[in-house]
């Protein structure tokens, strides 16, 4: 179970990106983000953890024009993951990624996936950028960040109706189940 301090550092992790995001432009393709922390040295008799996000920027191919089709490319992403009898590109590319991370430091942990992209507002049909990421114990971050605003919204939920989930929870979760499977990352 991630800690307060966990959360509340995952949830800045989330703002940092988007403030690169911001420096970036808008327009920019969709980004999953591989998020993650490992153990820091320290001198004091408390372990400490430095969280960590690498980007996964996706192939051309799968660019998305429409933000609609989001949930079905993480499942698809996730489903490439899962199958590594025939890997795909992405599985080589995050086996890669996590081997490096695992190199550097062994007791790293997986904590949560994300996906920045630009979208719009249900509705309202005002653009935003959007990054939504599920940690390990299932909460939702939900961030959006409309043109001209100074400053992001980010929402943190921890229990929903699971009626009334974001189209990208599932997604997002089959991402983390596919990496967390198997010893792939933990």
């Amino acid at each position: 179970m991630l800690s307060f301090a966990a959360v509340h550092t995952l949830a800045g992790c989330l703002l940092a990106t988007d403030a690169e995001a911001d420096v970036l432009g808008w327009g920019r393709p969709l980004t999953l983000l591989l998020i993650h922390d490992r153990p820091v040295l320290s001198a004091g008799p408390t372990p400490m953890r430095e969280m960590r996000s690498v980007e996964l920027p996706l192939h051309p191919d799968d660019a998305l024009t429409d933000p609609a089709g989001l949930p079905a490319l993480l499942h698809r992403l996730a489903a490439g993951l899962d199958h590594p009898a025939a890997p795909t590109p992405y599985q080589v590319t995050l086996g890669s990624i996590l081997g490096q991370v695992r190199a550097t430091a062994p007791d790293t942990r997986l904590l949560a996936w994300a996906a920045c992209y630009d979208g719009t507002l249900t509705g309202a049909g005002q653009p935003a950028r959007r990054i939504d990421a599920v940690d390990t114990d299932g909460r939702f971050y939900q961030l959006t960040h409309c043109p001209g605003e100074d400053h992001p919204l980010l929402v943190v939920t921890d229990t929903y109706d699971p009626a009334d989930v974001p189209a990208t929870y599932r997604g997002l979760v089959a991402l983390l189940d596919a990496t967390t499977a198997g010893g792939s990352a933990s």
